[in-house]
Formats: C-alpha cells, structure tokens, sequence
C-alpha cells in the first residue's frame, strides 16, 4: 500500500450496523439518520446513494441474492438467505441448546458482516486521481482566466484583455482549438458562464456606473451578427459569479449590495426573468459571504467565508435554497466544481483538493508553483487558469522616481519608519508571505514569519521606530525590529480589525466587532484598560491633537471627534472606504487614496485638499508617505494562462 490510508468511514459503518441489528425487520429513515448521520439534516438523495452503494457491496458477495429490501414509505429492511431465516423460526428447546439453533444464524451475520466490511473497506475509499504534469493550454500575452465549459467538454470560454486594455469574453472550440473573441473589443465584459448545452453565455457588464448581468449567443444570426439581452441589473460595487444549473434553465449568481455587505446566492430563471434570493446571513456574521458557487443536476454547492483559514461548504436544494448539509473546511477555498455526485474539486491559493461529501474527507491532490484561479473538468480533462503576479516597490522623491525593492516575487504592504530609513514590506519570495525588512544601506533580510497560517497583513511603525504593529487572525501582534521576535498585544477573543498605534507608545487604537458592530477602541498595555471611542460605527481611525480621525466600515467619508463624548463631524465626504489600508496622518497633513486618481493630501488646519501623487499604471494601492517621500507598489507584470491537467481515477 506504500504511504496509502484506507479507512471505513464511521458514519457507513453505523448504517450497516444499523441494518444488521435488525434483519428482516424494517428499519425507517429516521432511525438511519439518527444512528449513521447522528441525527443531523440530510437529504434522500445522500441515503439512497449510501443504501445504493450498501446494494453493491452485497451483490459483490453474492450476486443471486437480494439483501436489501425497499419498504415502500417505511425504510429498508435486511433479509438474510432464505435457509438461514427459516432456521430462525424452527421450535427449540430450552437452555443450553438453544444456541445451536441460533448458530447458524449468527455464524452467518457474523461472516457476512466481515465479509462486507471487507469490500466496503477495499471499495469506498476516496478514488485515487492521478493528474499529469501541466500541459499549457494558451500563451497569450496578458491574463485568462474565469474560465467555463459546455457539458459536451468542446466549448471552452474564458476573459482576456484586449490590445486596448479592455476585459473580453474568448471562445477556444476545442476541436479545432481555434480561439476568438465573442464581445466588443471597447466594453468591459467579464466572468462568463456558458450554457450546459453551449449555445449561448451569460456575463457581467460593469463600470463605475452599472453593472448588468447579460445572456448572448454564441453562434450568429442569418445576418451575420449577434446580440446581448439584458437578464439582471445588479448593484455596481459588484463581482458577479455566474453558474448554470445543468438544464439550462436556471441561472444562479452571487451579489453585494456594495463591498461593506457580505455576498449572497440568487436565482434568475430565464423564461420569466423572475429573481429569487437563496441565501441569508446571520445579522451578527462578518464576512465576505458566499464567494463561490457550482450548481449541479440535485445541488448547488456553495462556498462561504468563515475565516482567514476556513470556509463553510453548503448544499443547497436548487429550487427553495434549503441547507442539505453543512461542511466546515479547515482551508481558504475560493472556487470549486462538482467532479462526480459526491465529490467537489477545490481552490485553494495554489493547491487543488478533492472533497467526498459521504465521507467528508479532504485530500490535496495537485500544488501549483502560482496561484490557481478558476478549473473546469471534462471526462479526464482538467483546466485550469493560472496567475503570476509580481510586484515591486517604488519611491518617489523631489519628483525623482525610483525602483526600492525589485525581486522576482511580490512585493507589497511598503511601510517607511517615522526617519525614513528603514523599508518594511510583504514578500513572497520564499512561497508564502513574509514581513521583511530593508535597512538604510539597501540590504534586505526576512525579519519574521507571520502567525498561523500565510496571509496578507497591513503594517505599522511605532513612534520610535523599534517595533512593528499587525493584526491577523482577530489577534494583533508586535515585532521587534531588532530581533524579530514576534508577541501578542491583543488575543483574538478581542476580534480585532484594524490596528494603530495610539497618541502614547502604550496605546493601541483598534477597531472590533465584539459590540455587535465595529467600533473603535483604544487599549492601555500600562493600565490593561479598554475604552470605547465610538458608537455610531469605526473601523480605521488615528489619533491626532487629541483628536479622532476614523472611517467607517459600512460607508465612505472620514469623521472627526473628540476622543470623549459621543459628538462626530464628517470632515470628507470623497474618502472611499478602502483607505483603512493606507490612509496616515503625517507632519499636520492626512494622506488618503481616490480610486482612478491618485493620492491626496489634506491639510488638517486648513482642510485644503490637493493631489499629492497622480496614480501610476499598475497601481497595486499600497502606499506610503515619509518626509516627503512616497513609496508604493507597482505590478511589475501580469501573466496568466490556461492549462491542461489528464486527471485519471486509479
């Protein structure tokens, strides 16, 4: 068996132990659920498939013989060989004796229940996928990505920016592999989804104005050319992710009301165009919602986000949205697909695993060296599309422009110390982030590994220099610059969001949710005292002249108040609420990010505003400003294809 596991799911062991406890007798649905699924919600679909594959392992054993019986609305029933039940019921002495009479009975349960042990044992392990090496699909300069493929497995489309810079649907027909392209070389259109039968697609249209989910065909009409319909309008602040349900009848998609809400499942039926939401969220839940979705013939299975290390895999009945089962999963999926009935293929960064819903087992089953998008599967054939994303970091100072960091990995999160001679930043480098550091002679080292598992954090200098500020994971920490050492300033109990340093070395001003809401919060490591800022909602927030400066998480513009009493003024009504990232009070003037137009400084005497630094192509809007000197980072390119996994039950 080499490094192999088998194992007998303990869940099957219950539901034959289930039978076997009362052969000849029926055994109802209910006594099923609440022996081999302990009681929890489960659909007629999951107990016909596990009595079906019960069915086979008998039939393995013993062909002519029936041993599972269907009691119409009642449950199952198992019935022993003929032979053996009639012995069942021959009269039989008293004492002793009697055990002999029973014998054959027993002596055949036992042996059958080894026996079928046996083949459940060797027959329901997870199957074993041997996927080849990568096989490069497209080569193209640019990115494709978001891909989607016909049931017949010969339609394959994709996005891919034009010439012009533009997001455009391509279609690959893989029979001839000839590629073109189906919608405007000068409109956005993007995240695709083609029709099981491939003869039309749904995609998203958006801008900075709408944002339209549209349905198109893909061949054209007598006269040569083609036409979008309309199907939905959606909210703008939106990434809509599209999925057909198998009949073609049926399209389902995830939408936000803007970035401050988390997503949620909806249902477009295309004959009445009628819309129906199928998800809902706790009041209490913080999160991006449900960020993934594939919909299968009986399910629609759902990715929702729980934490930085964990996502909730829903099933959902297609029609009414009801929650079939509920999976936790010990990673950060963002995508997935339905390889067979009951097992699910998942995205994770760069890894691939495969999940069997009956047995709830996860195996990681193929890593990439970059970052995995989005797959799709026909027959042995597995694509995917795959991103390298590089980025470096770039000074500018006395308009002079210069490369700070250059590596071959990503660069990111620069943050300058309060004298402007160290550079702290994110790195990859090593194929995880990193926090590392570069001193004011240019030489750069790893200044620590960050905390649980590998993932983006936003950094922070202290007044003095000598320590960095982070929070992940509802915790926040503390690094010693000179050494490295990393420790814990806030346990995650306090669900902590955004973190800084307050008006004193010793205080921590942070945002969290604990209230019901975020808040700001402001921490004494001296005293141990908390006190809470605001009431009306704070999510980034600095301290200057005895002042609160914040933002909100829940809608733009920068606030100001005085740190007691409960009185807020709304200083800047054009502050976008992404510039929790970035935005910093230096030297009496506040620096904050407008999308599409740069970085501006506001003067907080005055309040006049200006723009400080034009927005550069590849803007990553990770930036910050020391002394006059801005340091940001800048993809240093963007490159992603296609490709082609042979992916092989053994």
């Amino acid at each position: 068996m080499g490094s192999q596991q088998l194992y007998l799911e303990p869940r099957q062991h219950q539901l034959l132990l289930c039978l076997l406890q009362l052969p000849g007798q029926v055994v109802s649905r209910e006594q099923l659920i609440s022996q081999a699924w302990q009681g929890r919600i489960v659909s007629d679909s999951a107990i016909n498939r596990a009595v079906s594959v019960l069915r086979k392992a008998f039939n393995a054993v013993h062909p002519e013989q029936d041993y599972i019986e269907t009691v119409p609305k009642l449950g199952y029933r198992l019935q022993p060989p003929l032979s053996d039940a009639a012995m069942v019921h021959v009269p039989r002495p008293k004492g002793w004796r009697s055990f002999c009479y029973h014998r054959p009975v027993l002596v055949w349960l036992t042996t059958l229940l080894v026996i079928i042990l046996a083949v459940w044992f060797f027959n329901t392990q997870p199957v074993s996928l041997h996927l080849s090496k990568p096989i490069p699909h497209t080569s193209f300069n640019g990115v494709e990505r978001q891909l989607s493929l016909n049931l017949a497995g010969d339609r394959l489309l994709y996005q891919r920016q034009s010439d012009q810079g533009v997001t455009q649907i391509w279609l690959n027909t893989l029979t001839d592999m000839q590629h073109k392209a189906v919608t405007e070389s000068h409109l956005e259109s993007s995240n695709a989804a083609i029709s099981p039968d491939g003869s039309q697609f749904a995609f998203v249209r958006q801008d900075s104005h709408r944002c339209q989910v549209l349905l198109q065909p893909l061949d054209l009409n007598d006269n040569g050319t083609t036409t979008s319909s309309v199907l939905h309008t959606c909210p703008v602040d939106n990434v809509p992710l599209l999925s057909w349900q198998p009949d073609g009848k049926v399209l389902y998609f995830r939408q936000r009301a803007d970035k401050t809400q988390p997503y949620q499942i909806y249902q477009l039926t295309l004959a009445s165009g009628a819309v129906h939401q199928l998800t809902l969220l706790h009041t209490d839940y913080n999160g991006s919602g449900d960020i993934a979705l594939a919909a299968s013939a009986s399910q629609l299975a759902v990715l929702r986000y729980l934490s930085p290390a964990s996502t909730a895999l829903l099933l959902l009945a297609p029609d009414s949205g009801r929650i079939s089962s509920y999976h936790e999963l010990p990673e950060r999926f963002t995508s997935l697909i339905w390889y067979d009935d009951n097992t699910l293929l998942l995205v994770a960064g760069q890894q691939l695993y495969r999940y069997q819903l009956d047995s709830r087992k996860l195996n990681m089953v193929y890593h990439n060296a970059t970052p995995l998008n989005t797959l799709v599967s026909h027959g042995t054939q597995l694509y995917f599309s795959s991103t390298e994303l590089n980025s470096d970091i770039w000074q500018q100072s006395k308009g002079q422009t210069t490369l700070r960091v250059d590596s071959s990995r990503h660069d990111t999160m620069p943050r300058l110390s309060h004298q402007a001679t160290q550079l702290a930043f994110l790195s990859n480098r090593q194929g995880h982030y990193q926090l590392w550091l570069q001193d004011e002679t240019g030489t750069e080292r790893l200044l620590t590994e960050l905390p649980g598992k590998p993932g983006f954090v936003r950094l922070e200098w202290s007044a003095d220099d000598t320590q960095l500020l982070f929070s992940k994971d509802d915790a926040a920490y503390l690094v010693d610059v000179a050494t490295g050492t990393l420790s814990t300033a806030l346990p995650a109990e306090q669900q902590v969001g955004v973190i800084n340093f307050g008006a004193t070395p010793q205080q921590l001003l942070f945002s969290s949710r604990r209230s019901g809401d975020w808040q700001l919060w402001l921490y004494d490591r001296q005293t141990q005292v908390f006190q809470q800022l605001t009431e009306q909602g704070g999510y980034s927030g600095r301290i200057w002249q005895n002042a609160l400066y914040f933002s909100k998480f829940h809608q733009d513009g920068l606030w100001r108040k005085a740190l007691t009493g409960n009185e807020e003024q709304l200083l800047l009504a054009q502050f976008d609420k992404i510039n929790w990232l970035n935005w910093q009070i230096e030297q009496g003037n506040l620096y904050y990010y407008q999308p599409d137009q740069g970085i501006y400084q506001l003067d907080l005497a005055g309040l006049n505003t200006t723009l400080w630094f034009a927005e550069p192509s590849h803007f990553v809007r990770h930036f910050n400003v020391r002394d006059g000197i801005t340091v940001y980072a800048r993809h240093s390119g963007l490159q992603g294809d296609i490709y082609r996994l042979q992916l092989q039950p053994q």
